[in-house]
């Protein structure tokens, strides 16, 4: 039976693990650089050859990064594929942006500036996971220069994000105490200290089915390192900000909507209307699984994306 509290004890043995560069959990890449953006800097990954013919962009979620995709990286790393990873303002090891630049359409720009410089002008593949979805379909829909040949949606939305899950976590008594903290000038010290003691309860909270350890300890890590003008900003448009203005982009466009049963940050119903407006898409809803497939499916995730790569490259 998996016991949450017998996983909290061992979380930092699993930190050590991770810090120490023994654990099997991380990205690995093959080329990394920065891309800026006025007063930010956004940090991209790459892995396989610059030349592919079809390349693959990977767009993280809310408060996490863009190494939450490594499983599928590392399985599509067994096909000729050129894979570019974004960590979008204020997450991962890109730069803290102000509040009000924290947008939904801003982290989409940052996506699309990264494919410009590195001249990414071939077939592409877009792969979204929770916030990561309306900014990849924002992407999407404001970028029509891109060659969108597919797209692979998790836990994404078209609508606000419900008033639930984590988002209802950070407008409750957490979320009062870091807006509280950010107006009185100490607020990044006061989100290191809660969020120190939170992650590792928050990361548990997504999960449904035995993880391991590790992994549980990874997802708090980034949970952990995301800057509070980030919550401060992007809160703000997780419950109010709407693509269902994309559907134009994704009639006609193949793709996969993947959702946890039990995810309650975005849930099915979520996915079900976005199915609604891409006839297209495949709806999968994976058993079990909370609001993480990439890390409690990943075999399900990697799927999807290996079915649309096959149609431009040989295994």
């Amino acid at each position: 039976m998996y016991q949450p509290f017998a996983a909290v004890r061992t979380l930092y043995d699993a930190r050590k693990r991770l810090f120490e560069g023994t654990s099997h959990v991380g990205l690995r890449y093959d080329r990394t650089g920065v891309v800026r953006r006025g007063d930010v800097s956004v940090r991209y990954y790459e892995r396989g050859p610059a030349d592919a013919r079809l390349s693959i962009v990977y767009v993280h979620g809310f408060n996490i990064s863009s190494e939450a995709f490594y499983m599928q990286v590392e399985e599509l790393a067994l096909l000729p594929v050129r894979q570019v990873l974004v960590d979008y303002r204020g997450h991962g090891h890109s730069s803290r942006a102000e509040p009000e630049a924290c947008t939904v359409d801003a982290a989409a720009d940052d996506v699309y500036a990264v494919l410009v410089h590195l001249g990414v002008d071939g077939p592409l593949i877009v792969v979204g996971h929770s916030l990561g979805g309306p900014v990849s379909l924002s992407l999407m829909r404001r970028h029509g220069d891109l060659d969108v040949v597919g797209s692979v949606q998790i836990s994404s939305a078209v609508d606000p994000f419900a008033m639930q899950g984590l988002p209802q976590i950070l407008a409750g008594p957490v979320g009062k105490l870091l807006e509280a903290g950010l107006r009185a000038g100490f607020g990044e010290g006061l989100r290191v200290a809660i969020m120190h003691a939170l992650a590792p309860l928050l990361a548990l909270g997504f999960y449904f089915r035995p993880v391991d350890y590790d992994i549980v300890k990874f997802h708090a890590a980034m949970i952990e390192k995301t800057p509070l003008a980030t919550y401060a900003g992007f809160f703000d448009d997780l419950i109010e900000h709407s693509e269902a203005g994309a559907a134009d982009v994704l009639a006609g466009l193949p793709g996969y909507i993947l959702v946890g049963e039990r995810d309650a940050v975005a849930p099915v119903s979520q996915s079900t209307r976005l199915a609604s407006l891409w006839p297209g898409a495949y709806l999968q809803v994976l058993p079990e699984s909370g609001h993480m497939p990439p890390f409690d499916a990943p075999g399900a995730v990697s799927t999807a994306i290996v079915r649309l790569a096959s149609r431009f490259v040989s295994s």
